[in-house]
């Protein structure tokens, strides 16, 4: 069968459909959501396939995506340029799949990039584009766009200083490590609020316990907690603290306050009660966490 889908016209609707999703989803997406993928006129366009690079059977040359699958078998990372390195598929550089990869670098053509950090959760960063091959290392050099201000090609013709890449590279490996983080907290507790049972995936965070940067402030979930968004500020700001035994304390002189329903349904009367768990014991909040946690809440009371 022989397609006639424009393949930039699909590019730039894929876009728009990302953007729509993400605000739906929490930009949390599914495998069977990408692999269902969207239509164009009357073509289903696949998103993800069985491996990381992807070109659906609309398209004739170049994929429409590309994945990196979290302890998966290639070691994908943000490197020092802060442009992500992308392991060839497989070793052999004449691969299919290579060779589109560097059709798409070549035609400066942009495509989606997927994060997967556990099993059917997928972040997406869009446009990202290919913009160095090297064959030596097996590696591609991808260019994710909207993960900052400014583009990395030509940053000396610019003016872009080294403060201004170390900032750049910095900004790329957090926000892809927080999304990381954020996909597997949310997974755990079931996209639930952990204090509240807010269910709605695009108004929850996954909220560190200990505070990244700080000793054992790792990005594991036992180090975190599923939030909504207000119980998070709430948390940070240590209006509320979570204690060892899991209980929610709202501090004293908030629970004196008289003001609205707000505060009263959705601080006060949480004083007292029990977090939500995670199903596997194994993702619990770590009672040490919560311990050191709880004296900062306390010292702020």
């Amino acid at each position: 069968m022989i397609y006639t889908v424009d393949e930039s016209q699909v590019r730039a609707a894929l876009f728009v459909w990302l953007e729509k999703e993400s605000g739906r989803n929490g930009g949390i997406f599914t495998r069977e959501q990408l692999l269902n993928g969207f239509t164009v006129g009357e073509e289903r366009i696949a998103l993800v396939g069985p491996r990381g690079i992807w070109k659906p059977k609309q398209f004739v040359k170049i994929p429409i995506s590309f994945t990196t699958f979290i302890n998966g078998p290639y070691p994908d990372r943000v490197e020092d340029d802060g442009l992500v390195s992308y392991h060839y598929q497989g070793d052999d550089p004449n691969n299919t799949d290579n060779v589109g990869l560097r059709q798409a670098m070549l035609e400066h053509i942009p495509l989606a990039y997927f994060l997967c950090p556990s099993k059917n959760s997928y972040t997406a960063y869009w446009p990202a584009y290919i913009v160095g091959d090297s064959p030596g290392d097996a590696t591609f050099k991808a260019d994710l766009k909207s993960l900052y201000n400014f583009d990395s090609i030509g940053d000396e013709a610019r003016g872009v200083g080294e403060a201004d890449r170390n900032y750049r590279v910095t900004t790329m490996r957090q926000r892809l490590h927080q999304a990381a983080f954020r996909v597997r907290v949310l997974a755990a507790y079931d996209s639930n609020c952990t204090i509240c049972h807010l269910r709605h995936a695009e108004l929850l965070d996954g909220a560190h316990i200990i505070p990244d940067g700080k000793p054992h402030g790792e990005p594991v979930v036992p180090n975190g907690l599923s939030l909504c968004k207000i119980h998070h500020a709430a948390f940070d700001s240590n209006m509320l603290g979570i204690n060892p035994d899991y209980i929610i304390q709202v501090r004293g002189d908030v629970l004196k306050e008289h003001d609205g329903p707000m505060l009263k349904h959705g601080l006060q009367e949480l004083h007292g009660q029990k977090i939500i768990l995670p199903k596997h014991k194994s993702d619990w909040p770590d009672r040490e966490r919560l311990e050191w946690r709880h004296e900062e809440f306390k010292k702020a009371g």
